[in-house]
Protein backbone atom coordinates (compact mmCIF):
# COMPACT_ATOMS: atom_id res chain seq x y z
CA UNK A 1 0.00 0.00 0.00
CA UNK A 2 2.50 2.29 0.80
CA UNK A 3 4.63 1.63 -2.41
CA UNK A 4 1.43 2.34 -4.33
CA UNK A 5 0.69 5.90 -2.56
CA UNK A 6 4.24 6.96 -3.34
CA UNK A 7 4.29 5.61 -6.78
CA UNK A 8 0.66 7.78 -7.53
CA UNK A 9 2.18 10.52 -5.33
CA UNK A 10 4.71 10.86 -8.09
CA UNK A 11 2.81 10.32 -11.23
CA UNK A 12 0.66 13.25 -9.76
CA UNK A 13 4.07 15.51 -9.18
CA UNK A 14 4.64 14.77 -12.82
CA UNK A 15 1.20 15.75 -13.69
CA UNK A 16 1.53 19.32 -12.07
CA UNK A 17 4.79 19.16 -13.77
CA UNK A 18 3.69 18.79 -17.13
CA UNK A 19 1.16 22.17 -15.88
CA UNK A 20 3.72 23.99 -15.02
CA UNK A 21 3.09 27.56 -15.87
CA UNK A 22 5.24 28.50 -18.58
CA UNK A 23 5.45 24.92 -20.22
CA UNK A 24 5.45 25.10 -24.16
CA UNK A 25 4.86 22.58 -26.82
CA UNK A 26 2.20 21.33 -25.27
CA UNK A 27 -1.67 21.54 -25.96
CA UNK A 28 -3.65 22.61 -22.94
CA UNK A 29 -7.45 21.75 -21.87
CA UNK A 30 -8.03 25.38 -22.15
CA UNK A 31 -6.70 26.09 -25.32
CA UNK A 32 -8.01 23.05 -26.49
CA UNK A 33 -11.78 24.04 -24.82
CA UNK A 34 -11.38 27.49 -26.93
CA UNK A 35 -10.48 26.21 -30.02
CA UNK A 36 -13.86 23.83 -29.75
CA UNK A 37 -15.71 26.87 -28.70
CA UNK A 38 -14.39 28.87 -31.92
CA UNK A 39 -15.62 25.47 -33.91
CA UNK A 40 -18.64 25.33 -32.88
CA UNK A 41 -19.05 29.14 -33.58
CA UNK A 42 -18.07 28.54 -37.10
CA UNK A 43 -20.27 25.48 -37.39
CA UNK A 44 -23.22 27.73 -36.51
CA UNK A 45 -21.99 30.43 -38.79
CA UNK A 46 -21.99 27.58 -41.86
CA UNK A 47 -25.33 25.97 -41.17
CA UNK A 48 -27.23 29.24 -40.86
CA UNK A 49 -25.89 31.21 -43.70
CA UNK A 50 -25.28 33.82 -41.50
CA UNK A 51 -21.84 35.55 -40.23
CA UNK A 52 -23.10 37.14 -36.49
CA UNK A 53 -21.23 34.42 -35.09
CA UNK A 54 -18.28 35.03 -36.76
CA UNK A 55 -16.74 37.15 -34.55
CA UNK A 56 -17.25 34.89 -31.47
CA UNK A 57 -15.54 32.55 -33.28
CA UNK A 58 -12.33 34.86 -33.61
CA UNK A 59 -12.41 36.07 -30.35
CA UNK A 60 -12.66 32.14 -28.93
CA UNK A 61 -9.74 31.30 -30.83
CA UNK A 62 -7.55 34.57 -30.19
CA UNK A 63 -8.16 32.59 -26.04
CA UNK A 64 -6.45 29.91 -28.03
CA UNK A 65 -3.14 31.81 -28.76
CA UNK A 66 0.24 31.49 -29.34
CA UNK A 67 -1.09 27.76 -30.62
CA UNK A 68 -0.03 27.44 -34.09
CA UNK A 69 -4.06 25.72 -34.67
CA UNK A 70 -5.52 28.85 -33.43
CA UNK A 71 -3.49 31.16 -35.82
CA UNK A 72 -4.53 28.65 -38.70
CA UNK A 73 -7.80 28.98 -37.78
CA UNK A 74 -8.17 32.81 -37.32
CA UNK A 75 -6.28 33.62 -40.68
CA UNK A 76 -8.93 31.26 -42.36
CA UNK A 77 -11.81 32.87 -40.37
CA UNK A 78 -10.81 35.93 -41.58
CA UNK A 79 -10.16 35.21 -45.52
CA UNK A 80 -12.84 33.03 -45.74
CA UNK A 81 -16.05 34.49 -43.68
CA UNK A 82 -15.18 37.95 -42.10
CA UNK A 83 -13.45 38.69 -45.56
CA UNK A 84 -10.22 40.31 -44.14
CA UNK A 85 -6.98 39.64 -44.66
CA UNK A 86 -5.53 36.79 -42.56
CA UNK A 87 -2.26 35.93 -43.70
CA UNK A 88 -0.44 38.11 -41.22
CA UNK A 89 -1.98 35.93 -38.62
CA UNK A 90 -1.10 32.57 -40.90
CA UNK A 91 2.28 33.83 -41.10
CA UNK A 92 2.35 33.68 -37.24
CA UNK A 93 2.31 29.39 -36.77
CA UNK A 94 6.02 29.59 -37.31
CA UNK A 95 6.90 32.44 -34.69
CA UNK A 96 9.22 32.06 -32.21
CA UNK A 97 6.14 32.47 -29.59
CA UNK A 98 3.79 29.77 -31.77
CA UNK A 99 6.94 26.98 -32.22
CA UNK A 100 8.38 27.52 -28.48
CA UNK A 101 8.90 23.90 -26.90
CA UNK A 102 8.38 21.83 -30.53
CA UNK A 103 10.92 19.59 -31.79
CA UNK A 104 13.07 20.70 -35.09
CA UNK A 105 11.12 18.42 -37.78
CA UNK A 106 7.29 20.39 -36.47
CA UNK A 107 9.46 23.62 -36.36
CA UNK A 108 10.32 23.22 -40.23
CA UNK A 109 6.95 21.38 -41.11
CA UNK A 110 4.99 24.41 -39.73
CA UNK A 111 7.19 27.05 -41.82
CA UNK A 112 6.83 24.96 -44.66
CA UNK A 113 2.76 25.38 -44.47
CA UNK A 114 3.70 29.21 -43.70
CA UNK A 115 4.75 29.48 -47.41
CA UNK A 116 1.69 27.02 -48.41
CA UNK A 117 -0.57 30.03 -47.17
CA UNK A 118 1.30 32.96 -48.67
CA UNK A 119 1.26 31.23 -51.99
CA UNK A 120 -2.29 30.88 -51.35
CA UNK A 121 -3.28 34.43 -49.91
CA UNK A 122 -0.83 36.17 -52.17
CA UNK A 123 -1.66 38.21 -55.59
CA UNK A 124 0.22 35.33 -57.46
CA UNK A 125 -2.03 32.33 -59.35
CA UNK A 126 -1.36 28.85 -58.88
CA UNK A 127 -1.48 26.23 -60.98
CA UNK A 128 -4.23 23.21 -60.59
CA UNK A 129 -0.63 20.64 -59.89
CA UNK A 130 0.07 23.02 -56.93
CA UNK A 131 -3.60 23.34 -55.84
CA UNK A 132 -4.04 19.45 -55.68
CA UNK A 133 -0.93 19.23 -53.81
CA UNK A 134 -2.15 22.16 -51.21
CA UNK A 135 -5.16 20.62 -50.83
CA UNK A 136 -3.81 17.20 -49.86
CA UNK A 137 -1.60 19.34 -47.07
CA UNK A 138 -4.58 21.38 -45.79
CA UNK A 139 -6.42 17.66 -45.24
CA UNK A 140 -4.02 17.22 -43.08
CA UNK A 141 -4.43 20.32 -41.08
CA UNK A 142 -5.89 20.60 -37.83
CA UNK A 143 -8.20 23.12 -39.11
CA UNK A 144 -11.82 21.83 -37.74
CA UNK A 145 -14.86 23.02 -39.72
CA UNK A 146 -12.96 25.87 -42.07
CA UNK A 147 -10.56 22.84 -43.50
CA UNK A 148 -13.22 22.88 -46.75
CA UNK A 149 -12.95 26.52 -46.84
CA UNK A 150 -9.79 26.55 -47.21
CA UNK A 151 -9.61 24.04 -49.31
CA UNK A 152 -12.58 26.00 -51.79
CA UNK A 153 -9.75 28.99 -51.61
CA UNK A 154 -7.03 27.26 -52.88
CA UNK A 155 -9.21 25.64 -55.85
CA UNK A 156 -10.69 29.55 -56.77
CA UNK A 157 -6.93 30.98 -56.66
CA UNK A 158 -6.27 28.21 -59.06
CA UNK A 159 -8.89 28.89 -61.12
CA UNK A 160 -10.96 25.40 -60.40
CA UNK A 161 -14.16 27.09 -59.72
CA UNK A 162 -15.93 23.60 -59.92
CA UNK A 163 -13.99 22.16 -57.02
CA UNK A 164 -14.23 25.45 -55.10
CA UNK A 165 -18.19 25.77 -55.32
CA UNK A 166 -18.42 21.50 -54.15
CA UNK A 167 -15.93 22.93 -51.49
CA UNK A 168 -17.95 25.20 -50.32
CA UNK A 169 -21.09 22.96 -50.35
CA UNK A 170 -19.53 19.82 -48.64
CA UNK A 171 -18.84 22.42 -45.97
CA UNK A 172 -22.26 23.70 -45.07
CA UNK A 173 -23.85 20.25 -45.35
CA UNK A 174 -21.19 18.93 -43.05
CA UNK A 175 -22.20 21.55 -40.26
CA UNK A 176 -25.69 21.42 -40.77
CA UNK A 177 -25.26 17.16 -40.20
CA UNK A 178 -22.98 17.79 -37.45
CA UNK A 179 -25.45 20.46 -35.83
CA UNK A 180 -28.37 18.11 -36.10
CA UNK A 181 -26.71 15.07 -34.84
CA UNK A 182 -24.92 16.62 -32.68
CA UNK A 183 -28.15 18.57 -31.35
CA UNK A 184 -29.97 15.41 -31.06
CA UNK A 185 -27.20 13.58 -29.19
CA UNK A 186 -27.49 16.50 -26.51
CA UNK A 187 -30.59 16.44 -26.67
CA UNK A 188 -30.80 12.72 -25.77
CA UNK A 189 -28.17 13.42 -23.05
CA UNK A 190 -30.30 15.73 -21.79
CA UNK A 191 -33.30 13.69 -21.09
CA UNK A 192 -30.44 10.93 -19.90
CA UNK A 193 -29.75 13.45 -17.31
CA UNK A 194 -33.30 14.13 -15.81
CA UNK A 195 -33.48 10.26 -15.75
CA UNK A 196 -30.00 10.13 -13.82
CA UNK A 197 -31.27 12.43 -11.27
CA UNK A 198 -34.17 10.20 -10.28
CA UNK A 199 -31.97 6.86 -10.74
CA UNK A 200 -29.29 8.80 -8.71
CA UNK A 201 -31.92 9.25 -5.74
CA UNK A 202 -33.37 5.91 -6.09
CA UNK A 203 -29.50 4.81 -5.55
CA UNK A 204 -28.83 7.05 -2.43
CA UNK A 205 -31.81 6.73 -0.47
CA UNK A 206 -33.13 3.07 -0.91
CA UNK A 207 -30.21 0.83 -2.44
CA UNK A 208 -27.08 2.75 -0.69
CA UNK A 209 -28.09 2.13 3.00
CA UNK A 210 -28.53 -1.50 1.85
CA UNK A 211 -24.94 -1.82 0.88
CA UNK A 212 -22.16 -3.75 2.90
CA UNK A 213 -20.65 -0.30 4.50
CA UNK A 214 -18.04 -3.07 6.40
CA UNK A 215 -15.17 -4.17 4.83
CA UNK A 216 -14.97 -8.26 3.35
CA UNK A 217 -12.25 -10.29 2.03
CA UNK A 218 -12.19 -10.85 -1.37
CA UNK A 219 -8.44 -11.24 -2.88
CA UNK A 220 -5.39 -11.12 -0.14
CA UNK A 221 -4.03 -7.29 -0.27
CA UNK A 222 -0.38 -8.78 -1.46
CA UNK A 223 -2.12 -10.69 -4.32
CA UNK A 224 -4.30 -7.48 -5.87
CA UNK A 225 -1.22 -4.32 -5.05
CA UNK A 226 1.26 -6.71 -6.03
CA UNK A 227 -0.72 -7.01 -9.74
CA UNK A 228 -1.37 -3.39 -9.61
CA UNK A 229 2.29 -2.04 -8.95
CA UNK A 230 3.45 -3.99 -12.47
CA UNK A 231 0.66 -2.94 -14.58
CA UNK A 232 1.09 1.05 -13.25
CA UNK A 233 5.22 0.49 -13.69
CA UNK A 234 4.71 -1.58 -16.96
CA UNK A 235 2.16 0.84 -18.42
CA UNK A 236 3.77 3.81 -17.61
CA UNK A 237 7.28 2.69 -18.17
CA UNK A 238 6.61 1.35 -21.80
CA UNK A 239 4.39 4.20 -22.93
CA UNK A 240 7.76 6.46 -21.68
CA UNK A 241 9.48 3.95 -24.17
CA UNK A 242 6.63 4.44 -27.13
CA UNK A 243 6.81 8.06 -26.44
CA UNK A 244 10.84 8.27 -27.12
CA UNK A 245 10.58 6.11 -30.02
CA UNK A 246 7.59 8.11 -31.30
CA UNK A 247 9.54 11.27 -31.38
CA UNK A 248 12.66 9.90 -32.72
CA UNK A 249 10.67 8.62 -35.59
CA UNK A 250 9.07 11.49 -36.21
CA UNK A 251 11.62 13.26 -38.86
CA UNK A 252 11.21 10.63 -40.98
CA UNK A 253 7.30 9.34 -40.49
CA UNK A 254 5.43 13.11 -40.00
CA UNK A 255 2.25 11.19 -39.75
CA UNK A 256 2.54 9.12 -36.63
CA UNK A 257 -0.84 9.25 -35.50
CA UNK A 258 -1.68 5.32 -36.51
CA UNK A 259 1.60 3.91 -35.38
CA UNK A 260 1.49 6.73 -31.93
CA UNK A 261 -2.15 5.17 -31.40
CA UNK A 262 -1.38 1.57 -31.62
CA UNK A 263 1.95 2.41 -29.42
CA UNK A 264 -0.54 3.49 -26.74
CA UNK A 265 -2.92 0.30 -27.37
CA UNK A 266 0.25 -1.93 -26.92
CA UNK A 267 1.26 -0.29 -23.79
CA UNK A 268 -2.39 -1.15 -22.27
CA UNK A 269 -2.31 -4.45 -23.46
CA UNK A 270 0.92 -5.37 -22.55
CA UNK A 271 1.19 -3.72 -19.11
CA UNK A 272 -2.42 -5.48 -18.58
CA UNK A 273 -1.24 -8.91 -19.30
CA UNK A 274 1.71 -8.18 -16.88
CA UNK A 275 -0.65 -7.97 -13.94
CA UNK A 276 -2.81 -10.25 -14.70
CA UNK A 277 -0.09 -12.94 -14.57
CA UNK A 278 0.94 -11.46 -11.07
CA UNK A 279 -2.79 -11.25 -9.99
CA UNK A 280 -3.60 -14.98 -11.28
CA UNK A 281 -0.30 -16.31 -10.27
CA UNK A 282 -0.22 -15.41 -6.88
CA UNK A 283 -3.88 -16.25 -6.02
CA UNK A 284 -3.41 -19.80 -6.61
CA UNK A 285 -0.59 -19.80 -4.86
CA UNK A 286 -3.00 -19.02 -1.98
CA UNK A 287 -5.76 -20.88 -2.94
CA UNK A 288 -7.52 -17.99 -4.18
CA UNK A 289 -10.02 -17.09 -7.47
CA UNK A 290 -8.95 -14.17 -8.92
CA UNK A 291 -12.20 -13.90 -10.96
CA UNK A 292 -13.63 -12.04 -7.49
CA UNK A 293 -12.07 -9.21 -8.34
CA UNK A 294 -15.86 -9.01 -10.84
CA UNK A 295 -14.75 -11.10 -13.70
CA UNK A 296 -18.06 -13.05 -13.70
CA UNK A 297 -21.71 -12.01 -13.91
CA UNK A 298 -25.17 -13.39 -13.21
CA UNK A 299 -26.85 -11.89 -15.90
CA UNK A 300 -24.78 -10.11 -19.03
CA UNK A 301 -28.09 -8.09 -19.81
CA UNK A 302 -28.77 -7.44 -15.91
CA UNK A 303 -25.21 -6.06 -15.69
CA UNK A 304 -25.02 -4.04 -18.94
CA UNK A 305 -28.55 -2.35 -18.40
CA UNK A 306 -26.75 -1.54 -14.88
CA UNK A 307 -24.08 0.62 -16.47
CA UNK A 308 -26.09 2.32 -18.76
CA UNK A 309 -28.37 3.36 -15.81
CA UNK A 310 -25.01 4.29 -13.93
CA UNK A 311 -23.47 6.17 -16.65
CA UNK A 312 -27.15 8.34 -16.96
CA UNK A 313 -26.87 8.81 -12.82
CA UNK A 314 -23.66 10.03 -13.26
CA UNK A 315 -24.48 12.34 -16.12
CA UNK A 316 -25.91 15.86 -13.57
CA UNK A 317 -22.78 15.15 -11.20
CA UNK A 318 -19.89 14.96 -13.90
CA UNK A 319 -21.63 17.91 -15.53
CA UNK A 320 -21.49 20.00 -12.21
CA UNK A 321 -18.18 18.37 -11.63
CA UNK A 322 -16.79 20.13 -14.95
CA UNK A 323 -18.52 23.12 -13.91
CA UNK A 324 -16.54 23.35 -10.92
CA UNK A 325 -13.45 22.04 -12.87
CA UNK A 326 -13.60 25.06 -15.13
CA UNK A 327 -14.16 27.81 -12.56
CA UNK A 328 -10.96 26.33 -10.27
CA UNK A 329 -8.98 26.46 -13.75
CA UNK A 330 -9.78 30.20 -13.84
CA UNK A 331 -9.33 30.98 -10.27
CA UNK A 332 -7.13 28.89 -8.13
CA UNK A 333 -4.99 26.99 -11.21
CA UNK A 334 -5.14 29.70 -13.40
CA UNK A 335 -1.49 30.28 -13.72
CA UNK A 336 -1.30 25.84 -14.70
CA UNK A 337 -2.14 24.32 -17.85
CA UNK A 338 -4.11 21.30 -17.81
CA UNK A 339 -2.46 18.70 -20.80
CA UNK A 340 -5.29 18.09 -23.11
CA UNK A 341 -5.59 14.91 -24.59
CA UNK A 342 -4.79 14.72 -28.48
CA UNK A 343 -7.81 12.23 -29.35
CA UNK A 344 -9.43 15.47 -30.66
CA UNK A 345 -7.03 16.94 -32.55
CA UNK A 346 -5.79 13.72 -34.34
CA UNK A 347 -9.83 13.33 -34.96
CA UNK A 348 -9.93 16.56 -36.52
CA UNK A 349 -7.10 15.49 -39.36
CA UNK A 350 -9.88 13.10 -40.55
CA UNK A 351 -8.07 10.25 -41.15
CA UNK A 352 -10.31 7.13 -40.96
CA UNK A 353 -7.91 4.34 -39.26
CA UNK A 354 -6.73 6.82 -36.91
CA UNK A 355 -10.21 7.78 -35.96
CA UNK A 356 -11.33 3.73 -36.04
CA UNK A 357 -7.92 3.14 -33.71
CA UNK A 358 -8.99 6.24 -31.14
CA UNK A 359 -12.52 4.84 -30.83
CA UNK A 360 -10.39 1.50 -30.13
CA UNK A 361 -8.73 2.88 -27.53
CA UNK A 362 -11.21 4.81 -25.49
CA UNK A 363 -14.65 3.28 -25.93
CA UNK A 364 -12.95 -0.81 -25.47
CA UNK A 365 -9.26 -0.93 -24.72
CA UNK A 366 -9.37 1.74 -22.09
CA UNK A 367 -12.70 0.63 -19.98
CA UNK A 368 -11.48 -2.90 -20.22
CA UNK A 369 -8.07 -2.33 -19.00
CA UNK A 370 -8.50 0.29 -16.47
CA UNK A 371 -11.79 -0.71 -15.20
CA UNK A 372 -10.04 -4.37 -14.17
CA UNK A 373 -6.93 -2.50 -12.45
CA UNK A 374 -8.54 0.58 -10.63
CA UNK A 375 -12.51 -1.26 -9.91
CA UNK A 376 -11.45 -4.51 -9.71
CA UNK A 377 -7.73 -4.88 -8.22
CA UNK A 378 -7.72 -1.29 -6.84
CA UNK A 379 -10.93 -1.20 -5.28
CA UNK A 380 -11.31 -5.05 -4.28
CA UNK A 381 -8.29 -4.77 -2.46
CA UNK A 382 -9.61 -1.54 -0.37
CA UNK A 383 -12.38 -3.36 0.00
CA UNK A 384 -10.77 -5.86 2.04
CA UNK A 385 -9.27 -3.13 4.49
CA UNK A 386 -12.21 -0.19 4.64
CA UNK A 387 -15.25 0.41 4.78
CA UNK A 388 -17.48 1.30 1.69
CA UNK A 389 -17.18 5.00 1.07
CA UNK A 390 -13.06 5.26 2.31
CA UNK A 391 -12.40 2.61 -0.45
CA UNK A 392 -14.91 4.46 -3.00
CA UNK A 393 -13.46 7.90 -2.35
CA UNK A 394 -9.99 6.83 -1.77
CA UNK A 395 -10.07 4.33 -5.00
CA UNK A 396 -11.39 6.93 -7.38
CA UNK A 397 -8.75 9.55 -6.17
CA UNK A 398 -6.38 7.08 -7.48
CA UNK A 399 -7.76 6.85 -10.58
CA UNK A 400 -8.25 10.14 -10.96
CA UNK A 401 -4.52 11.13 -10.43
CA UNK A 402 -3.21 9.32 -13.66
CA UNK A 403 -5.44 11.47 -15.64
CA UNK A 404 -4.39 14.90 -16.96
CA UNK A 405 -4.17 17.48 -13.63
CA UNK A 406 -5.38 20.04 -12.23
CA UNK A 407 -8.55 20.18 -14.51
CA UNK A 408 -9.47 16.28 -15.28
CA UNK A 409 -9.31 15.76 -11.67
CA UNK A 410 -12.98 16.38 -10.30
CA UNK A 411 -15.01 15.21 -13.35
CA UNK A 412 -13.13 11.90 -13.54
CA UNK A 413 -12.72 11.58 -9.32
CA UNK A 414 -16.90 11.74 -9.99
CA UNK A 415 -17.16 9.08 -12.75
CA UNK A 416 -15.09 6.97 -11.13
CA UNK A 417 -17.05 6.92 -7.75
CA UNK A 418 -19.85 5.97 -10.06
CA UNK A 419 -18.01 3.03 -11.02
CA UNK A 420 -17.01 1.95 -8.29
CA UNK A 421 -20.51 1.88 -7.15
CA UNK A 422 -21.18 -0.07 -10.01
CA UNK A 423 -18.68 -2.67 -9.14
CA UNK A 424 -19.74 -2.89 -5.38
CA UNK A 425 -23.34 -3.04 -5.68
CA UNK A 426 -23.39 -5.85 -8.57
CA UNK A 427 -20.44 -8.12 -7.95
CA UNK A 428 -19.27 -7.79 -11.51
CA UNK A 429 -17.06 -5.15 -13.64
CA UNK A 430 -19.23 -5.25 -16.68
CA UNK A 431 -21.70 -1.97 -15.24
CA UNK A 432 -18.83 -0.49 -14.66
CA UNK A 433 -16.75 -1.24 -17.91
CA UNK A 434 -20.41 -0.26 -19.90
CA UNK A 435 -20.48 3.13 -18.02
CA UNK A 436 -16.93 3.80 -18.63
CA UNK A 437 -17.33 2.51 -22.51
CA UNK A 438 -20.52 4.92 -22.74
CA UNK A 439 -18.41 8.02 -21.18
CA UNK A 440 -15.75 8.00 -23.67
CA UNK A 441 -17.67 6.67 -26.71
CA UNK A 442 -20.33 9.84 -26.10
CA UNK A 443 -17.40 12.40 -25.63
CA UNK A 444 -15.45 10.90 -28.86
CA UNK A 445 -18.77 10.97 -30.66
CA UNK A 446 -19.35 14.62 -29.89
CA UNK A 447 -15.87 15.70 -30.92
CA UNK A 448 -15.90 13.76 -34.29
CA UNK A 449 -19.59 15.67 -35.21
CA UNK A 450 -18.36 19.42 -33.74
CA UNK A 451 -14.36 19.17 -34.20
Amino acid sequence: MVLLIVLLIAVAAVQMWAARPGRAGVESAEQAQALKAGDFSVISVLAMYSTDTARTALSSYKDALPWPAAYRRIGILKQTLLKQSGLSDLKMIDSAAAIRGFDKATKIRLHREKQMWVDVYSAEKISPKQAQGYVRRINDLNLGPLKQLAVADVYKKAGMKAKAADALLDARFSAKRSMSLAGSLVGILVAGGLVGVVIAGIFLFKIAPQLPHASYYVLSPSVTFAALLIYLAAYFGLSAVAGVAADAARPIMPNLDAVGIALMIGSALIAGAFGLVVLIDRAKQLGQDWRTIGYRTQSVLRDIVCGIGGFLASLPFVFVAMLMAVGLSRTIFQRFSTPEQPFGDIISRGGMLETILVFAAASVIAPIVEETFFRGILFSAMRSRMRIWPSVGLSSVFFAIIHPLPGGFLPIFVLACVMALLRERSGSLLPSMVCHSLYNTIGLALTTLFF
